[in-house]
């Protein structure tokens, strides 16, 4: 789990003047963290669609992807989580996105795509299973409403990105034992890129996921190492810190 994430973020909302596209989602309360991976002769995770959405799928398989689960981020206890089927260590994550659209800036994050959850509101996007604290079975479930990813193209040599989401924390043994159906809900975390020979590679500059591109496979694969928790407004400093940037991003605009 990348603690750093968010001031990653902001470091690259500093030094690229993007200010809409990442989400910055910040967690406190029940945090899972995991490892989403199809497997070696998994299924690819990104599929480009051709001119529809591009998505990005991690099937329910015994991969034991989902390890831990902080009741109270950042606070410990942590507790392990378990396989249901074989109660092997780690729990299974389903998760799916895709990407609409593209709003990356001129300047060096020049990789940033915009989306929801597959589901569309008619299902949860993203599901936990395991056991964990007594609870087995559905862990968790969280209905996407935005998903942003971005990073660098090719053009600099950096194979990995930020993947964002923020939604509605929608059902789950633990939720409905801490009262949190209804809540704001968020992942975070980093996504690496491989093609089909597992071979690290990089999108290109200003990738769009509605156009089809006859240089690059019709997918690849995506590992995505992660968390998943109830979303917090943030505190009045970052809220201070976002509004002067956008003082001098608009000072610098005119």
């Amino acid at each position: 789990m990348n603690r750093n994430l968010t001031a990653l973020a902001v470091g690259m909302l500093v030094f690229t003047g993007a200010h809409g596209a990442p989400l910055l989602p910040l967690i406190s309360g029940p945090d899972f963290n995991f490892g989403g991976w199809n497997g070696e002769q998994g299924v690819p995770e990104w599929n480009t669609m051709g001119a529809a959405p591009d998505t990005l799928v991690y099937t329910q398989e015994s991969q034991h992807e989902v390890t831990a689960l902080w009741p109270n981020w950042p606070q410990p206890p942590v507790f392990p989580v378990f396989d249901l089927a074989n109660q092997q260590f780690g729990g299974d994550l389903v998760l799916g996105v895709k990407f609409t659209g593209q709003d990356a800036p001129q300047g060096p994050l020049d990789v940033s795509l915009t989306g929801t959850g597959l589901n569309d509101g008619m299902a949860p996007d993203l599901l936990i299973f395991g056991t964990t604290m007594g609870f087995n079975g559905l862990l968790w479930a969280l209905d996407l409403e935005k998903v942003s990813f971005y990073g660098y193209s090719d053009q600099q040599g950096v194979h990995s990105y930020v993947l964002e989401g923020i939604g509605t924390i929608v059902g789950g043994l633990i939720p409905d034992a801490m009262n949190l159906i209804g809540k704001p809900g968020a992942m975070r975390g980093h996504v690496d890129l491989f093609d089909r020979y597992m071979n690290a590679f990089s999108l290109p500059q200003f990738y769009d996921p509605m156009v089809k591109y006859a240089s690059l496979p019709d997918f690849w694969r995506a590992a995505y190492s992660g968390e998943t928790g109830q979303m917090v407004p943030e505190p009045s400093a970052m809220l201070a810190g976002f509004a002067l940037m956008a003082g001098i991003w608009r000072r610098r605009k005119r």
